[in-house]
Parts: C-alpha cells; structure tokens; sequence
C-alpha cells in the first residue's frame, strides 16, 4: 500500500509547471505583493477606525465675532447633567480616564493610568491602555487592547466596560478600575466625597464644554482626588495600596487626531487641583490654553492671560522615530501664589500604541518643587518626529 507516496509523487509532478497559492514557491514569487496588500489593508483599517469620520462635529464659535451667533450656539449645547453624562454617548469620540500615584503599606510608591477609549466613526471600536510605574525601580509595565463594538453594560446613568482583564466601573461617585498585563496586575475601588468638576475656559457659554476649533468641541468632567485602595500585584507578589486618583472623562464630536496638546493634572499638598491644558494643531498653531483650579470646594476657571507654562528641557524616545517631547516644565498661576518646576518621575514614560490607536504619546507621573508640594501627571499627545514641541505659552 504506497497510496500516500504515489499521491505525493503525483503533487510534485503537476506543481512543477506552475506555482499554487500557499505554497512556498507561490509566496517566493508574489511576496512584495502579498505584503503590500496587507499594508495597504491597515492603512485602510486604520482610517476607517481610527480617522475618518461620518459624523459632523458642532459648528466652532470660535472667532464668530457676533453675540447673536453665540447665543444660538449655547442654544444648541446641552448643559452636562450627571450622573447621566458619565455613560457613554453617541459621539463621535469619548474616552474615561484614570490616573494617580499609589503607595504600598510598607512606603513603596507607585503611579499608574488606565484608560479606556470609544470611538464611533464608520465603525465602532474600543480601546484600553494601562501603565504602571514601580518607583523604586523606576521599571514601567504597560498594556492594551482593542476590541471592535462597545464592551459595556448600555446603562444609563453610569458606565461599566468590561473585556478580558479589563474593567472600568462608574456608578455615581463610587468606581472600580481594574487591568493586568504580564508581570503585572491593578485592582482598585475608588470613591469620591466631592463634587465633580466642570471644566470651563473663561467666556464658555456652557459649563465643561470646551471649543476645539475646528477639531470640534468637547466636553470634558473630572473628579481629581478619589480616594483609592485596592490591590497590586507585581511578579507574583500582591500587596495592598492605598492613593488619591484623579479621574477624566472627555466625550463629543471632536478629532483627537488633528491636535497636539500638553496637559498637567496637579494634587498640591495645601488641597488644591490644578489643571492646566494647552491644545495646538498639528503644526504648533494655537487653538485653546485654558485651566481649572480647585480648592476647599470653590472651582474657579484659568484662561491663557491666568498662568504661564515653559518648557525648561526635552527628552527624544529613542524607539518611535526620534519623537521629542518637552517633558521640563515651569508653571506659574501668579494670583494664586504658584510657581513650580514640573520635572517626570522617569523621562522615559512614553506609550506606544501603534497596535491600538496608531499614535504614539508621553504619559506619565510627575513631581514638583517650588512654592509648592504634590504629586500629579503629566500628558503630551500629538508630536510626531518632524515635529518642532509646543513649548512656551502662547
């Protein structure tokens, strides 16, 4: 019985004349095709999911120069109402955001983000990025996933996303965030005595609706300092933790994609929260600095002409292209006696997310001296390799 020798003889001999698809000999022949295709498919998906976009964003009153067109235009803005608005909308972008610094009942320190971010273009799709940072080793563990659809519960006055080891829970002012990648797991429950911030530039015709141009508006809420205490574990090891977390939630028919910006989320040892946020084009070009402080209970809104930020250094990724990023800062809020130096915990905090979201960006905690003490983090998103850091207040 030599059927199988006979059947393999009889394969050789019929492929000689002309190479079949998936063999060898066929993918020798048409590999630059085969690869080019396949690039060439996830530019595509790449667009449809991540940059086109089928939605039309709100008309910018930004320079509208009429009171009348103001007055239509906060006509046509819904005011934020919560808890409802912490559920997910149907924009065209939307993304919930942790960040904070941890410490182990032993001294150790730690910070982390964890975040997660829907899209809803031509398709709808989810992402989840996690970082944690151990201090005393300075060694960063990250994460991500993505998945197509949206992966929470649909309820209405809260959120709860779920996906493999990911969890983000939100019901009010109590919260859950959980992640765990390799070597590495956080599971916190978070809860909040405050009320949430709204975030307003000087002028906003709404409370926590800000004016991107012509990326679009978004609207954007925090509470920054929920107290957390969970568990980490980190080789195995699982220890208890316990920190102040700021939280972000950010949702409206804007692209994320056209802007590059600089963000700072301060805790100051005295109580207060200080937020600042520059946002530029693509090219560097100015399109809102606007910040929020917070304290005793009393938020009061920063415009440009109300703090000043400088970059003091760079630091250039050594791994995305030679993407520089101003990571030294000086910040000063002058009527509220604040000067810092804003300095990162470890310079090499950047987050490739090439296979997620297809950009890369620089997250991560920070640590200040001056006038006064904290914590905080810091985030620059937008910068490319041929790009020149937005670095000094405009």
């Amino acid at each position: 019985m030599n059927t199988g020798i006979s059947s393999t003889y009889g394969i050789r001999q019929r492929s000689r004349g002309k190479a079949r698809p998936g063999s060898s000999r066929w993918f020798r022949r048409y590999r630059w095709l085969v690869i080019s295709g396949w690039l060439i498919m996830m530019v595509a998906v790449g667009w449809v999911v991540f940059i086109r976009s089928d939605k039309i964003p709100l008309a910018s009153t930004a320079g509208a120069g009429s009171e009348q067109s103001a007055t239509i235009a906060a006509a046509t803005m819904s005011p934020v109402k919560l808890p409802a608005d912490d559920a997910a909308h149907d924009t065209l972008t939307e993304w919930w955001y942790y960040s904070g610094h941890l410490q182990a009942d032993s001294g150790e320190r730690y910070s982390f983000h964890l975040a997660s971010f829907l899209r809803k273009g031509t398709l709808t799709h989810t992402v989840f990025h996690g970082s944690l940072l151990d201090h005393q080793t300075e060694k960063l563990y990250t994460e991500q996933a993505r998945t197509a659809g949206n992966p929470s519960d649909g309820r209405r006055d809260g959120f709860a996303f779920k996906f493999g080891s990911w969890q983000l829970q939100g019901d009010g002012a109590q919260h859950a965030a959980k992640m765990a990648g390799k070597d590495f797991a956080l599971d916190l429950q978070l809860n909040d005595h405050r009320q949430p911030v709204l975030h307003q530039a000087p002028g906003t015709p709404v409370a926590g609706l800000l004016d991107f141009g012509a990326a679009g508006k978004s609207y954007y809420t925090s509470r920054p300092r929920m107290a957390a205490q969970g568990t980490l574990t980190l080789g195995g090891t699982a220890k208890a933790v316990h920190g102040e977390v700021w939280f972000d939630h950010q949702w409206g028919d804007f692209e994320a994609a056209k802007l590059r910006w600089n963000w700072f989320a301060l805790q100051l040892t005295d109580g207060a929260d200080l937020m600042i946020f520059e946002l530029f084009d693509r090219q560097g070009g100015p399109v809102l600095r606007m910040g929020t402080y917070g304290k005793d209970g009393v938020v009061s809104a920063l415009g440009a002409s109300d703090f000043e930020a400088t970059s003091r250094g760079t630091w250039k990724s050594p791994s995305s292209g030679g993407v520089l990023y101003p990571i030294h800062w000086t910040i000063s809020v002058p009527a509220r006696g604040i000067k810092l130096k804003v300095d990162p915990v470890i310079p090499s905090s950047e987050f490739d997310a090439r296979t997620t979201t297809l950009n890369v960006y620089w997250e991560g905690a920070v640590k200040f001296s001056g006038s006064h003490k904290g914590v905080g983090f810091m985030e620059l998103s937008g910068y490319d390799p041929q790009a020149e850091p937005a670095t000094k207040s405009r």
